[in-house]
């Protein structure tokens, strides 16, 4: 039997090089991770007319490495565990030396930018310079020429050749590649130098230490343009280092999901923070056995309206084209994953079966770190199409889906989504409203449902008891009792059984009273239905206003309603009274807390009956319910002018509607009070005046600026956004009234935030959405 010998082609080449790799900065990305491999700190790229030197700090390599590793075509001492054996302290910190590239092809990257290669290596301690070159065309001459019989000129000498003096190397590598394929002009460099910002896992801090510059002469005056400019973007200036700055960009802005397995309990956590605030962090036995000693950690930041505006701002790029997920095996990232439009883990082809209901690529931002070598994660030959899958990658895609995303989705869906202002703010401060923690309690409620959840740690001041007006009060009610139990604050569930019984009793009498005021009403109007009708006229004329201007002008119809509403508010007061007064007779007698609580709800309850009884003498509507869907946009506008200036006296008002149909449906009551809070407000400021002014943006929203010329917040107040808070005030007030500002505009999806405050005047800015 005869034995025969494969023979290769000089073509080989060029499908390991340009046609494998077919992407410039794919490229580079595999001659920087080359560097890191080699120990390198500091990789330094320079970027001239015809040519690109890449230089590192790296160990080196000696006429043995040359000959017997580079020159080895597909042969990895990485893989084989032979790369460092010479050398005893080489990244003993990193991972176990785990490596950025371990396939022996990515040497090749040089053919993809330019036909000809100079490589300058030194080993530390030695005085040559290992020198070779390499002519890529010589291998394109003829696909019939074996390929080991082309040949490469190889020698050494005493010091690096370049234009750039590499004298400060003690050792190292240095690649000059010439007569480029491609030209590089400042953006190509400045996408080059953004993108490696994503290579090097701008999230966080595996490759800690490893130091990229890039240099242009080229391009140092218009740097020099930029800088003076001031307010410089991220690697917007085009020499200097790659930055990493998502991380610390972002935590703080969004609503943060972190998922890492534990080797030393083999235990699965995840903790989410919402701008700073700890919601939660549980563990749970892990269940992805393929991931206990790849130190699998997750990253996942979701971006809403403010967010978004705040990274385009400061990235000089919008979120959407920046990326998305990426993975990054040891500490580099596997390309393309994560790059715009990727959908790697088919995020957006699941958002397409219910938009409103899912999380797509361009609401998210993240990372996914793995360690492993090629036995678990393996990258695909092409360099530029991700991880070859293998049974560990199908298992981190199920976490990431099952333990990552779909946990972050479940917050953001039922709390944020759910709360339509929250898509313009950039601080938690919302989450101390009761509207706001009853939808997270729903949330932390369900999740700690499961019996192989522990509750690690909380928020104790969003894990509270909540306000009985705030909707679904009931059911976040029973899920705190419940999640209480579970996580053995037995003081807290007995607040929340107290405070679900209060409510049922509370639900009783405000039946009770509308069950009355009801009979009431069909009495009378049974009694004048014989004598009375409505006049054509009269109803054509209060169909062109939502306010009468003669205080003469009052209809029975409209009198009567408002008169069900006053017994429905002051039948309230008298129950929350009772109730009170009962539990004071059978001797249980009130903390602090519970007193300022009946209070609270009594102050509320009669701005009510305030309300109803102004619009005794000039509402023109009926309130036979307790919302009317109208244009909310006119409302304010004539409730300002036709309305207020009746009752306020001493103050100017102004309002400037400049909104077009914005229909919506609300309570008057609680517009009414909102507006007359904020009167009140500037009134006890000092103010002369205060003006409402009411743009729309879009469909969806409405905006009015309010602003007054008063005294301002008091310094005192700090942050001054504290003003929202129960029981802060500067002045004579209870502090809240723009308190329960905030809890009314919350509870009808709006929201109020401080723009300014000085010595003489203080501007709001409410926001009301569809």
């Amino acid at each position: 039997m005869e034995h025969l010998n494969f023979k290769i082609s000089s073509h080989l080449k060029s499908i390991i090089g340009r046609d494998l790799i077919t992407d410039d900065f794919v490229a580079i990305f595999e001659l920087v991770k080359n560097s890191f491999d080699a120990g390198a700190s500091t990789v330094d790229i320079y970027f001239h007319d015809d040519s690109i030197v890449i230089a590192d700090d790296g160990k080196g390599m000696s006429e043995k490495d040359i000959k017997e590793k580079w020159l080895f075509v597909a042969y990895s001492a990485k893989s084989d565990g032979t790369e460092d054996s010479d050398t005893s302290d080489y990244r003993e910190n990193i991972q176990n030396k785990r490596y950025a590239g371990s396939k022996g092809v990515g040497r090749f990257s040089c053919d993809r930018l330019g036909s000809k290669l100079l490589l300058q290596s030194k080993r530390n301690k030695s005085s040559t310079i290992q020198r070779l070159n390499v002519d890529w065309a010589d291998f394109e001459e003829s696909s019939k020429t074996n390929f080991v019989d082309v040949t490469v000129e190889y020698g050494t000498q005493q010091h690096f050749e370049s234009e750039i003096d590499f004298s400060y190397l003690p050792h190292g590598t240095v690649l000059t590649v010439r007569e480029l394929r491609s030209s590089w002009p400042r953006s190509s460099i400045r996408d080059l130098k953004t993108s490696l910002a994503k290579l090097i896992n701008p999230f966080g801090p595996q490759t800690e230490g490893f130091i990229i510059n890039i240099h242009s002469d080229n391009e140092k005056a218009r740097d020099d343009e930029i800088i003076k400019r001031g307010d410089v973007l991220p690697n917007e200036i085009i020499n200097g280092p790659v930055e990493n700055f998502i991380f610390n960009t972002l935590q703080d802005k969004t609503t943060w999901l972190r998922s890492w397995i534990d080797p030393a309990d083999n235990k699965f956590y995840t903790e989410l923070i919402d701008r700073k605030k700890l919601i939660y962090r549980i563990s749970e036995e892990n269940p992805y056995p393929d991931l206990i000693d790849t130190n699998f950690e997750c990253n996942i930041f979701y971006l809403n309206r403010a967010a978004k505006v705040t990274f385009a701002r400061t990235m000089g790029v919008s979120s959407a084209k920046f990326g998305s997920i990426f993975l990054f095996k040891n500490g580099f990232r596997s390309y393309p994953i994560g790059e715009e439009n990727d959908d790697t883990f088919g995020i957006d082809r699941r958002k397409q079966q219910g938009y409103a209901r899912y999380l797509g690529t361009r609401d998210i931002l993240g990372r996914i770190d793995v360690f492993g070598d090629e036995t678990k994660f393996k990258e695909s030959s092409s360099r530029d199409k991700g991880l070859i899958e293998s049974p560990a990658y199908r298992m981190l895609t199920q976490c990431f889906w099952d333990r990552c995303l779909l946990r972050l989705e479940n917050y953001v869906v039922g709390v944020s989504w759910r709360l339509k202002y929250d898509m313009d703010l950039e601080d938690s401060a919302f989450l101390n409203g009761d509207e706001a923690r009853s939808k997270v309690i729903e949330v932390v409620g369900k999740l700690a449902n499961s019996p192989s959840v522990t509750i690690e740690k909380y928020s104790p001041d969003i894990l509270t008891v909540i306000d009985s007006k705030v909707k679904g009060f009931d059911k976040a009610i029973k899920s705190l009792e419940d999640l209480a139990v579970k996580i053995g604050d037995y003081t807290l569930a007995d607040q929340a059984k107290s405070a679900a019984a209060n409510y049922q009793e509370m639900q009783k009498a405000e039946a009770d009273a509308i069950a009355f005021a009801e009979n009431e009403q069909k009495a009378r109007r049974a009694a004048e239905l014989a004598t009375s009708r409505k006049d054509k006229e009269l109803q054509i004329e209060r169909e062109r206003s939502l306010f009468l201007l003669s205080q003469g002008s009052r209809d029975k119809d409209v009198l009567e309603n408002l008169h069900h509403q006053v017994i429905i508010y002051a039948s309230n007061a008298i129950g929350c009274i009772e109730k009170n007064l009962i539990s004071i007779n059978n001797g249980r007698i009130p903390t602090t807390e519970q007193m300022k609580s009946a209070f609270e709800q009594l102050l509320l309850l009669n701005q009510q009956v305030i309300a109803a009884s102004r619009f005794a003498t000039t509402a023109n509507f009926k309130l036979e319910s307790s919302k009317i869907e109208t244009d909310i946009c006119s409302y304010i506008y004539q409730y300002i002018t036709k309305v207020c200036p009746i009752h306020e006296g001493n103050i100017d008002l102004e309002a400037e509607n400049l909104a077009k149909g914005f229909k919506l449906k609300f309570s008057p009551i609680e517009i009414s009070i909102i507006i007359d809070n904020l009167i009140d407000n500037a009134s006890k400021a000092g103010a002369g005046f205060v003006k409402f002014t009411i743009t729309q943006d879009d469909s969806n929203s409405v905006k009015i600026l309010v602003s007054d010329n008063g005294d301002g917040i008091s310094e005192d107040i700090h942050p001054p956004e504290r003003i929202f808070e129960k029981g802060i005030t500067t002045t004579t007030g209870s502090g809240l009234g723009l308190y329960h500002v905030k809890q009314l505009l919350e509870s009808m999806q709006g929201s109020i935030s401080l723009q300014s405050t000085t010595g003489s005047g203080t501007e709001f800015l409410i926001r009301i959405y569809k």
